[in-house]
């Protein structure tokens, strides 16, 4: 906090020994410079607000984290458009990834029918309790004539 005050101080400093060596022509001329410049400044902020604001709803509109919002390049619209399609398109494409990696990661569960076939033996030796937990085996196994 000190160092900003004193990098202002400084500023203010030089920029009043450069007016008082100018007449009073150049005074007015850099006078106007920095008043253009003061403009072109907030000119420039309020475009990116704009611009920002406008991201931000096309990124809604396509699904996209607002969030997003604060990666964009906002030197020009046009610029603005190409790094919301760039940005998007790396988005779901990390989504995919990200979900492909996850399907593919381990094995499918097993289910219910995908137990070992059971003989005839093995029928006769359970209990109805089994045979019922078991039904879909039990009947794909009498199918089959084991």
């Amino acid at each position: 906090m000190q160092a900003e005050i004193n990098t202002k101080v400084q500023e203010a400093v030089t920029e009043a020994e450069r007016l008082a060596k100018m007449n009073a022509e150049q005074k007015a001329q850099y006078e106007r410079e920095k008043k253009e410049k003061e403009i072109a400044d907030r000119e420039a902020a309020i475009t990116k607000r704009e611009l920002m604001a406008t991201a931000k709803e096309q990124l809604a509109e396509k699904g996209l984290p607002i969030s997003l919002a604060d990666v964009l390049n906002y030197a020009s619209a046009e610029e603005c458009s190409a790094s919301i399609e760039a940005v998007g398109k790396a988005f779901q494409e990390a989504v995919e990834k990200a979900v492909n990696d996850r399907l593919s990661g381990g094995k499918p569960p097993k289910k219910a029918g995908d137990k070992a076939a059971y003989t005839m033996e093995q029928i006769k030796n359970m209990s109805t309790a089994e045979i019922n937990q078991n039904w879909e085996a039990v009947q794909a196994a009498m199918q089959a004539g084991k």
